[in-house]
């Protein structure tokens, strides 16, 4: 851009140059002589200085002069044509500078500018995907554990109201030596008892089963193999009453109501079990404590403190050989009830008349 700058100044110099030449000539004419046209050719090329082409730039000076006198003084045209300084077609000359490589191009005008700022402001950003977080699994509604329908014979109790009632209880049978000692009795006093027996034992004494429920007293459920309820899972503990409830079916025709769990372990499981399955957990509110060897007059003074109306008595059918203390233990029992006001039943009839 500068060597172009350089070599307009240059090439202007050349003309004026040429100028003061042909004024210098002209001034040599005198006014006497006749008109004449001169022409003056400068056609040697002068290089022009800083010009670094092998061919060099020639200047070429062609000067016209027409002298035409008018009122006493010569009428001078002069021409100067500088071979070379001629622009191109549409192009300006030496005003207008032709950008090379490595120039800025022209900036952007202010109105592209603000337009394509408002385009891009206006333009909606890309759409993304809504993210949504699925809802939290709900946990699933528990089923109650599948135990079978009840279907032993509904009970009422046929007494009096305000009557002092007792339930005589015995666990862990039958067997074929101290549970029919203890029919008898029951037999000989006329006095129904319940028996919460084993799965194990019920499946060995299929006719001592019969027999409790033909002499009037009832059968309840005690778990299969005397397990703590309290501490299985629910298809263990289903496991332990269905089993016996099997076995109970096929021995006396009925699928029980009652349930007592072994040691008197309960937890919230298994008591939830028994409720959804409309079953009854049935307690105690006297242990006899026959099953760890308390002797019989013990046991008696256990049961005439303890015992008050609506009470359960707790003793064993089968166990050990302590239960031999049991079976001399009930007939005292029974009449020291009696002299008290007491009423037998079983826990079924005890049950119906609370809800009396």
């Amino acid at each position: 851009m500068r060597r172009t700058r350089g070599l307009g100044r240059k090439k202007y110099a050349a003309a004026v140059t040429a100028v003061m030449i042909l004024a210098g000539l002209l001034a040599g004419c005198g006014s006497e002589e006749p008109q004449h046209s001169a022409r003056v050719e400068l056609g040697a090329a002068m290089p022009i200085e800083g010009d670094s082409s092998a061919a060099g730039k020639s200047a070429e000076l062609a000067v016209a002069a027409d002298l035409q006198p008018a009122d006493g003084e010569a009428s001078q045209v002069a021409k100067v044509v500088v071979a070379g300084d001629s622009p191109a077609e549409g192009d300006d000359g030496d005003a207008k500078e032709t950008a090379g490589s490595g120039d800025a191009p022209e900036p952007a005008s202010s109105e592209g500018v603000e337009l394509a700022a408002k385009a891009e402001a206006t333009t909606p950003p890309a759409k993304q995907p809504a993210v949504t977080t699925p809802p939290a699994k709900q946990p699933e509604a528990v089923k109650p554990a599948a135990l079978d329908i009840p279907t032993e014979p509904s009970v009422k109790f046929a007494g009096k109201k305000g009557a002092k009632l007792v339930a005589l209880t015995f666990d862990d049978g039958p067997d074929d030596h101290f549970t029919p000692a203890i029919l008898d009795i029951l037999k000989e006093k006329k006095v129904h008892a319940t028996f919460f027996t084993v799965g194990i034992q019920v499946k060995r004494h299929a006719k001592v089963m019969k027999r409790i429920l033909q002499e009037g007293s009832e059968i309840g459920n005690h778990s299969y193999a005397h397990k703590d309820l309290s501490k299985l899972d629910s298809l263990k503990i289903v496991e332990q009453i269905k089993w016996t409830d099997i076995n109970i079916n096929k021995q006396i025709g009925y699928v029980p109501r009652l349930v007592r769990a072994p040691y008197g372990a309960v937890s919230p499981l298994l008591k939830d079990i028994v409720k959804q399955n409309r079953r009854e957990l049935v307690g105690w509110t006297v242990d006899t404590r026959d099953w760890e060897g308390s002797t019989v007059a013990e046991m008696r003074a256990n049961v005439s403190k303890n015992t008050h109306a609506g009470g359960i008595i707790l003793m064993h059918s089968f166990g050990n050989k302590y239960v031999n203390n049991t079976v001399q233990l009930l007939p005292q029992i029974i009449e020291d009830l009696k002299s008290k006001g007491f009423t037998f039943v079983t826990v079924s009839e005890l049950l119906a008349a609370k809800k009396k």
